[in-house]
């Protein structure tokens, strides 16, 4: 599905989010003389406000520059360098830094605040709210971003849209898919599970048939795992509206998955000993005593990396659905390329963010060369290196085919709060007491809401529960 191309200025592509610039960035008497409020890690970003500096005019033709990329992916400078090729006037230098939580996003605050912060970073999805609350992004409208909308997903486009402006152009991301051992299955006398009720008669099937066996390992305190599942039921655990945050873990959809995964567990029919990127748990999917892994379509190279010697055994789908509700599917994981706030060259690093993720050439190397998840545009990932036609490991399945399915159902209506570490934080800790004490899972979501609620508050931005 593409996102039709939006007018200049405020389209209404972007309106519908419900969040001013102002709202985010209103922080009360923490803000500084800059509009800056208080960092993550306790530092403030020293430059302005992006969109109160004037626009940066591009670079003058007969003008020599370099832009450093900050990214994780160590194989990137390949990639840059198909670009440079073409481009020598305009070079850009990969610069590998640790995956945001474990320090890159610190690298890059840092470098805010001490004014050499680098042309263009990777960020994921999920942290472009905190970069906002920072002043740490530039608005990429500015400088043409717009005129590219139409070569995206509208449901990847739509994670970096923010009601005055554009803050990333999307590169990857990760549309959740069922992967299962067929072979398993069929020794156990399941069916793929069409909806998540039939999941759970699956479940108690193979705890019975099989001693030692479960469909499925519980991702414990897993929050992106919950993000996914709550998002494909119908929730918006974020919105805002007037410059009001609102934070709704409770909602319907959210309740719902809460208490059907607190079942099973209680049930005894998931693994719970063998967590997730356990050796255990890799043993299991390769030995079939773990029969599946819902994850994002990432997960296809570590199971094949786990277990490489076994094709056709494993097979994929689109996730079970609710019963009564319309399909929907989810998303984990996903980055964007960014432009820091107070970089020189804006003008060209959108120029280059923009055919990293539409160029043929550029796609193919990323995935060969870093492994990236669902490439942003539809028109690319139907061409690419990935799409061979029937896979002989996934049980002769055209695998691109079942995820370009099912990124038609993401919805496109969700979006990330602004204190997200911070979230996922008290989300890990609410439901790993809830499975170690034997509590309610629904009362594990109020926990994590009311937690984050205070973060946000804390930060000065104006916050409530509920819808």
């Amino acid at each position: 599905m593409k996102v039709p191309h939006p007018p200049r200025g405020r389209s209404a592509a972007l309106t519908g989010r419900g969040l001013t610039r102002r709202g985010l960035l209103r922080a009360g008497a923490t803000a500084t003389a800059f509009g800056s409020v208080a960092a993550l890690g306790g530092c403030a970003a020293t430059v302005g406000p992006a969109g109160s500096r004037p626009v940066v005019p591009p670079k003058d033709p007969n003008e020599n520059i370099a832009l450093d990329y900050w990214t994780w992916w160590p194989g990137f400078q390949t990639v840059a360098d198909i670009w440079n090729e073409e481009n020598p006037d305009i070079r850009v230098r990969a610069v590998t830094i640790p995956g945001g939580l474990d320090g890159g996003y610190a690298m890059m605050f840092n470098s805010l605040v001490a004014g050499n912060q680098p042309d263009l970073a990777q960020v994921e999805f999920f942290q472009i709210p905190s970069f906002l609350l920072e002043n740490g992004l530039e608005d990429l409208s500015r400088y043409g971003a717009l005129d590219h909308a139409d070569l995206y997903d509208e449901w990847q486009w739509s994670q970096a849209a923010y009601i005055d402006g554009h803050y990333g152009i999307p590169v990857d991301s990760g549309p959740v898919l069922f992967f299962h051992r067929a072979d398993k299955y069929e020794e156990w006398g399941i069916q793929t599970p069409a909806t998540w009720g039939e999941y759970a008669e699956a479940a108690r099937k193979v705890a019975a048939a099989e001693e030692g066996a479960a469909i499925e390992s519980f991702p414990v305190g897993d929050a992106d795992w919950l993000a996914a599942m709550c998002m494909q039921a119908g929730a918006r655990w974020f919105t805002s509206e007037g410059g009001e945050w609102s934070v709704d873990f409770m909602d319907d959809g959210s309740v719902k998955v809460a208490r059907f995964w607190e079942e099973l567990v209680r049930e005894g029919v998931l693994n719970l000993t063998h967590t997730v990127w356990s050796t255990g748990w890799f043993q299991g999917l390769q030995q079939g005593t773990i029969g599946t892994w819902t994850v994002g379509n990432w997960g296809d190279a570590i199971i094949q990396g786990n277990d490489p010697d076994n094709p056709g055994a494993w097979a994929v789908s689109g996730l079970p659905q609710w019963e009564g509700e319309p399909r929907r599917e989810g998303t984990w994981g996903g980055s964007a390329s960014v432009v820091l706030n107070g970089a020189p060259h804006p003008h060209e690093s959108v120029r280059f963010a923009n055919w990293l993720a539409t160029d043929q050439r550029a796609v193919d190397a990323m995935i060969t060369e870093c492994g990236i998840g669902w490439a942003a545009s539809q028109e690319v990932n139907e061409n690419s290196v990935r799409n061979q036609g029937p896979d002989p490991y996934f049980s002769e399945q055209n695998y691109t085919d079942i995820v370009a399915e099912a990124t038609e159902y993401i919805p496109t209506d969700w979006m990330w709060g602004p204190t997200l570490s911070a979230t996922k934080n008290h989300i890990g800790d609410a439901f790993r007491a809830a499975v170690t004490d034997g509590t309610s899972f629904v009362d594990a979501l109020a926990t994590a809401q009311a937690n984050t609620i205070g973060d946000i508050r804390a930060k000065g931005l104006s916050v409530r529960g509920g819808p």
